[in-house]
């Protein structure tokens, strides 16, 4: 998202080929976000199977007593892991190009004025707001796709070994939420990822709430500085320097709840879970 106006300087104006041709390429990225990451990531697990795999191959792997990944786990989490990378790759691109279609847009308002502008100015840096969204998002599960893929064990109603398993990895978190390490190397290896997987989200946030803070500045400089006629620009100024506000305490919301789950998270895995029984 477009946070200030764009220097002429630094981003001259394009034309309007140059803007179709930003549109047409963040399309294609949004087609390529959909289906790129499952026909690259593929192996025999895929889209239509990782869910069945992982539930089958985590069952495996707690019976197990090791906290090693083998036979359908270690595929579940390794096409789990490329099919984010990939996602989290093309969304750093469309992140880009909406973006600098945003700013381009923005400058155009700031130059000529018009509704149809404002307006495709500020759809459009909602979009890169998604855009930087699913980035972040995707950096996370690749950074740890064995969390990423808890949720699918809850999912729905499970049933068979599958439920009696979830029910022995409740037992164990209300049992002895203390000693992972010593009764269950499995259980210590999903409490360490579910930390990471905090971790990482906690960190992006943070980086992305300084980076709104930073860049509410020059918006609010130009609205001090402009002068009182010149309303288009105010608007505009106040807008970005407003909404920059509004997401960096939004990300910042996000930093608390996630650097809580992070340092807590034997506490965050049992809520998972469903609590104690």
């Amino acid at each position: 998202m477009s946070i200030a106006s764009p220097s002429p300087r630094l981003l001259p104006a394009l034309s309007r080929r140059g803007i179709t041709g930003l549109s047409v390429l963040s399309g294609f990225l949004v087609v390529a976000f959909l289906l790129a990451p499952n026909a690259l990531a593929r192996t025999s697990v895929n889209t239509e199977n990782v869910a069945r795999v992982f539930r089958g191959g985590f069952v495996t792997y707690w019976r197990s007593g090791d906290s090693r990944f083998t036979g359908d786990l270690d595929g579940a989490v390794t096409y789990w892991f490329h099919y984010h990378l990939v996602k989290a790759a093309v969304s750093v691109l469309l992140l880009l190009s909406l973006g600098l279609l945003s700013a381009v847009l923005w400058n155009a308002f700031r130059r000529s004025g018009g509704r149809v502008r404002a307006a495709s100015a500020t759809g459009t840096g909602l979009l890169a707001l998604v855009a930087l969204v699913a980035a972040m998002a995707n950096v996370q599960g690749a950074a740890a796709p064995f969390a990423s893929l808890l949720p699918m064990l809850t999912s729905g109603s499970p049933r068979g070994e599958l439920a009696a398993t979830l029910a022995q990895v409740q037992q164990r978190l209300h049992d002895d939420p203390g000693a992972y390490g010593r009764t269950s190397q499995p259980l210590d290896a999903m409490v360490s990822q579910f930390a990471v997987y905090h971790a990482v989200l906690a960190a992006l946030a943070a980086a992305v709430a300084l980076a709104f803070l930073a860049a509410s500045v020059p918006a609010w400089r130009t609205l001090r500085r402009s002068a009182p006629a010149d309303r288009r620009v105010r608007r505009m100024a106040a807008w970005l320097g407003g909404s920059s506000v509004v997401l960096a305490f939004t990300f910042a919301v996000l930093v608390f709840a996630n650097a809580k789950n992070a340092l807590d998270s034997t506490g965050a895995l049992t809520a998972f879970f469903g609590g104690p029984w």
